[in-house]
């Protein structure tokens, strides 16, 4: 609910600004681009957060376990087959994005090809879980909205930087953007779904314990959150990514965002498991 009234206000916003500030010619287009975002964002939402992380379909013949991982979990849970995506990334993540009866599951493709067919599977089952449960659509119109932010961001500050010869300063640029960036969609993403929407899901995985306990054992092959995702290693990352594209950064900055992973595997759950 908070990420639909969201939406609804920054076109609200952007509509009273475009009509205070602009007339005639100008007016109309300003309210054919804000028209333009307000049917991708109906329409097409899941589709640009899959251009955002570069993401890239897989055909059943690439990734067998991966297929009927997915194929097994959906019917278990009665849901349509959802499509499946890879993409490149620093950290090891995986999201699922809903946009009506469309589904789609992306994952890290490093995470990808180290899992077993166990492991798979209970990945697929946690995502499409949150399908089931009502929860995956508004956490794709969130990712949306900062995604665009994130978009639009490097996006104006690289047309800026582009205009400065020296490639040090462009540099350092990137590196104050993200050092001011990556907190300030950390916190819009808290204020938007909060914790609440992780805890919902822990409480939903409680009811299949199977699925749980594959996933938790997951979580020592991934890293724990307070060791692998730590803030020194995160500004490390954010440091390297300033010599990568605007692209590889804005993947970073979303893979940044809280994932129920986070959570999953730093409770008491994750400890037995040790």
């Amino acid at each position: 609910m908070r990420a639909s009234f969201l939406l609804l206000l920054i076109i609200l916003i952007l509509g009273l600004f475009l009509w205070i500030n602009l007339s005639g010619a100008l007016l109309l287009a300003g309210l054919g681009v804000l028209l333009l975002f307000f049917a991708i964002t109906i329409s097409y939402a899941d589709t640009l957060l899959l251009y955002l992380l570069g993401a890239r379909e897989i055909r059943p013949s690439d990734h067998k376990n991966y297929f009927e991982a997915a194929s097994q979990e959906a019917y278990k849970l009665q849901l349509p087959s959802p499509s499946l995506y890879f993409y490149h990334g620093a950290l090891e993540r995986a999201f699922v994005l809903q946009k009506g009866n469309s589904i789609s599951l992306i994952i890290n493709r490093d995470l990808l090809n180290r899992c077993s067919s166990t492991e798979m599977r209970a990945i697929c089952f946690e995502l499409l879980l949150q399908v089931k449960r009502g929860f995956a659509a508004k956490r794709t119109r969130t990712m949306f909205i900062l995604g665009l932010f994130i978009w639009f961001t490097h996006s104006v500050i690289g047309v800026f930087s582009a205009l400065v010869p020296s490639e040090n300063f462009r540099r350092s640029i990137d590196w104050f953007l993200n050092t001011l960036l990556n907190p300030t969609i950390d916190l819009l993403y808290k204020l938007i779904l909060g914790k609440r929407y992780f805890k919902k899901l822990e409480r939903c995985l409680s009811d299949f314990p199977n699925e749980k306990e594959t996933l938790e054992h997951l979580g020592l092959k991934v890293g724990r959150p307070g060791f692998y995702y730590s803030l020194p290693s995160r500004k490390l990352m954010e440091l390297n990514s300033i010599t990568r594209s605007k692209h590889y950064q804005s993947i970073l900055a979303l893979e940044f965002l809280p994932h129920e992973w986070d959570y999953l595997f730093s409770g008491e759950g994750i400890k037995r498991a040790e």
